[in-house]
């Protein structure tokens, strides 16, 4: 198995155990991707529940809402959704994280989905956008 061009000396490690298999919603094909890493690699599909929501944010939001997914890098990576206004939302744990930074900071582009809304708890599908 190809490991790309990870800077990181666990990512690979983890992938590997991990059985390079995605666990994406139904619209994922689960295969991992191919050998070199390319673009199937990032072709994640996840439901996720927000982590962090910021209160104010999520009370503006609405089931069918299309949120950006973006990358932080300061003071450390982490990915976060924002409303069309710009407004972080909250941010995304994943078991994809490692892989989904890799793939924004080479330029993949997501879009997440209200899902569903329980109070704070904002369940959102990440798909390619």
């Amino acid at each position: 198995m190809s490991g790309g061009s990870s800077s990181g000396s666990g990512f690979d490690e983890w992938r590997t155990r991990d059985g390079a298999t995605k666990p994406t919603g139904p619209k994922g094909d689960g295969d991992g991707g191919g050998a070199d890493g390319g673009a199937d690699r990032c072709a994640i599909y996840e439901t996720t529940v927000l982590a962090s929501p910021v209160a104010t944010v999520v009370a503006t939001l609405n089931v069918g809402d299309i949120l950006t997914v973006a990358l932080e890098t300061s003071p450390r990576n982490r990915i976060v959704v924002r409303t069309t206004t710009g407004a972080v939302a909250g941010a995304i744990t994943s078991v994809n994280l490692l892989e989904m930074i890799e793939c924004m900071q080479a330029g993949f582009a997501y879009e997440a989905e209200v899902k569903s809304i329980s109070g704070g708890r904002i369940e959102v599908e990440i798909s390619p956008a």
